[in-house]
């Protein structure tokens, strides 16, 4: 059983200005709900009870949207990141006596995901206990220099991940979509993963290290989540 998320809603979403200048990326609506909402739907379907939100970027709207989480059947906790240094140092934010030493749900809060799409990743780590799971997405060539790039093996096993690969580093078709189930040694990596080139810590590099050092991944195939897009 999954209890535990994560969820990333610190980002400034610069791909989404000038929208995003007044309303935090989490909040922009798409069919008239914020993406966060149908993030926590999904949440709870995935039969998870916590959660804590990484906030930055107009938090105080996500603050006064979510609440308690009472709304979604969730107990909500709030963690600021100090500076917006890349997904693997939102993670870090979570406060020492939050961390447990189990399984958690890692999801962004931009995705319009389907309701069944997080209990997909629950039912694969049902099937893989101790493993990681990500959500895999196939992505056409030009898009995967700014997302990531999976190679997997015949058994749909992961076995390497390279955030926003160079061209020559593209492995596969497929990318990781930021949904996840990450096993409890996550945090030991993530706080000796050096910065990247673009100063970030990420928790692909993690992962990717996790994988290298023998704990085994696995992919799950799923559709591209929806993103926002700006009103015609």
């Amino acid at each position: 059983m999954i209890d535990s998320a994560v969820l990333l809603a610190a980002g400034r979403g610069k791909r989404q200005r000038p929208y995003t200048d007044v309303t935090p990326k989490p909040l922009l609506p798409v069919g008239g709900r914020p993406t966060l909402d149908y993030v926590l739907c999904a949440v709870r379907k995935a039969g998870v009870t916590r959660a804590c939100l990484i906030t930055h970027h107009l938090e105080e709207q996500i603050f006064a949207y979510v609440g308690d989480g009472a709304r979604w059947g969730l107990s909500i906790r709030f963690a600021h990141q100090a500076a917006l240094r890349g997904n693997g140092d939102a993670l870090l934010s979570v406060p020492p006596d939050w961390r447990r030493a189990e399984p958690l749900l890692v999801a962004a809060t931009d995705y319009v995901l389907e309701e069944n799409a997080l209990l997909e990743l629950v039912q694969a780590h049902h099937r893989h206990p101790g493993a990681i799971v990500m959500s895999l997405k196939e992505c056409p060539p030009e898009e995967l220099t700014a997302r990531s790039t999976v190679q997997v093996g015949p058994d749909g096993r992961v076995e390497r991940i390279i955030e926003k690969p160079r061209p020559e580093e593209i492995l596969s078709p497929y990318a990781a979509s930021i949904l996840f189930i990450l096993p409890p040694p996550i945090w030991d990596y993530l706080a000796r993963t050096p910065p990247s080139p673009r100063g970030e810590i990420e928790m692909q590099a993690a992962i990717d290290a996790m994988i290298r050092d023998g704990i085994p991944a696995f992919g799950v195939m799923q559709p591209a989540p929806r993103e926002w897009t700006p009103p015609s």
